[in-house]
């Protein structure tokens, strides 16, 4: 009898897993996307111009969940990314030798940009296990660095857990990041010891406060090696729309250098008839010997599109930018422009003047041209960059 129930209970449990595989099967989804760009830069100096025609392919695999109970799953994600030079490689791609160009940090190959196991713990609890995307705020600090073709993710462990409808908490630990200049190479990784904690606190849908601490733990550039502490608020009335940031950045383990920066952001933005306009203002701190720096953000969404601030200067960074957003026809179109300023010393940097057009051929197609025209004063040099970008999801 006792065998009976066995056998019985066995057959059973081998009737459910493959009730759950195939479910997780028949609700797996398979995403491409494509996305071809030319990247031209025009520096003043000895380097030679260069031009960058490359193609992006990505294949994303979502699985179906894998019920443990009433409100637990378990799924996965991976997603692979493919860079193909279309033409010459006449650019430095950081990684091909190719000093005598321009940088343009696209390199070619293969990358597994994803790889993540996925549980869904309550429902109001989801931790991401392994390799990942992360987009913490407006990017400012921690982002995926999506403008270029290799995009920058994570290797670790991350926790969302909400408290009601309001309140969010987002924390990460993590030992690696897979930058833009892999997926080969001397740079393609940055390996550590990495912190995040990061609340949100919706008051009013139009008005929603964010606080947060960064600790980067650096093994080999430990010169970054720091803690940021900082808030952020972002609100809405009477048609305008606001941002006020606020951090403080001071040394941390094994940093050679004792140092307290601060750092702010201000943003504010009207809809005059069908301009937008903006203005920011921002600083990123310096005591004229370190400067606050964000190793992790999407850099290219800040301080111009000709990325001439990638890594803050020693004497720091202060900016003021005016933007303005309007159609074109049924296009997207933007204005810009920007004064840098040193925090310490009261050096000018420079101007740049940028531009961008987007259109929406269909829900499939996606056309983008920008250009950027920075004119050094005492730092870099004159320097123009043009961009045109298709992009198509099937």
């Amino acid at each position: 009898m006792k065998r009976a129930l066995l056998l019985a209970s066995l057959a059973l449990s081998e009737a459910a897993f493959a009730d759950g595989i195939n479910q997780i099967w028949q609700d797996s989804s398979l995403k491409w996307n494509f996305r071809y760009r030319i990247e031209q830069v025009q520096p003043d100096g000895p380097l030679e111009d260069a031009l960058a025609s490359t193609l992006r392919s990505r294949l994303t695999v979502n699985t179906g969940k894998w019920t443990l109970a009433s409100n637990q799953s378990i799924s996965a994600l991976i997603e692979a990314d493919h860079v193909a030079v279309i033409g010459g490689e006449t650019y430095n791609n950081t990684v091909n030798g190719s000093s005598r160009y321009a940088t343009i940090a696209d390199p070619d190959g293969l990358d597994l940009n994803q790889a993540a196991l996925l549980f869904k713990a309550g429902d109001s609890s989801q931790i991401t296990l392994g390799r990942q995307r992360l987009n913490f705020g407006d990017q400012r600090f921690i982002g995926s660095v999506g403008w270029r073709q290799n995009e920058q993710t994570f290797d670790g462990i991350r926790l969302v857990q909400s408290f009601g409808s309001t309140v969010q908490l987002d924390l990460a630990s993590l030992h690696n990041a897979n930058r833009v200049f892999g997926p080969d190479g001397p740079n393609a990784d940055l390996h550590g010891r990495f912190n995040l904690a990061q609340a949100n606190w919706t008051v009013k849908p139009e008005h929603v406060l964010q606080g947060y601490v960064y600790d980067f733990d650096f093994d080999s550039l430990v010169a970054r090696s720091s803690s940021t502490r900082g808030f952020d608020y972002k609100g809405a009335a009477q048609g305008f729309k606001w941002q006020l940031a606020l951090a403080n950045q001071q040394d941390a383990h094994q940093a050679p250098a004792n140092y307290n920066v601060g750092y702010h952001r201000i943003e504010l933005s009207y809809p005059i008839s069908q301009v937008t306009v903006k203005g920011i203002v921002e600083r990123l701190g310096s005591d004229g010997k370190v400067a606050f720096q964000t190793p992790f953000a999407t850099l290219h969404a800040f301080n111009g599109f000709a990325d001439m601030f990638l890594t803050t200067p020693t004497n720091g960074l202060r900016e003021q930018a005016v933007q303005l957003a309007f159609p074109v026809l049924k296009a997207k179109a933007t204005l810009s422009w920007h004064h840098f300023n040193s925090d310490y010393a009261d050096i000018h940097y420079g101007n740049e003047v940028d531009a961008s057009l987007a259109y929406e051929l269909n829900s499939q197609w996606q056309i983008l041209g920008k250009v950027a025209f920075y004119q050094a004063d005492k730092y870099q040099a004159d320097t123009t960059k043009y961009w045109l970008m298709l992009s198509f999801q099937p």
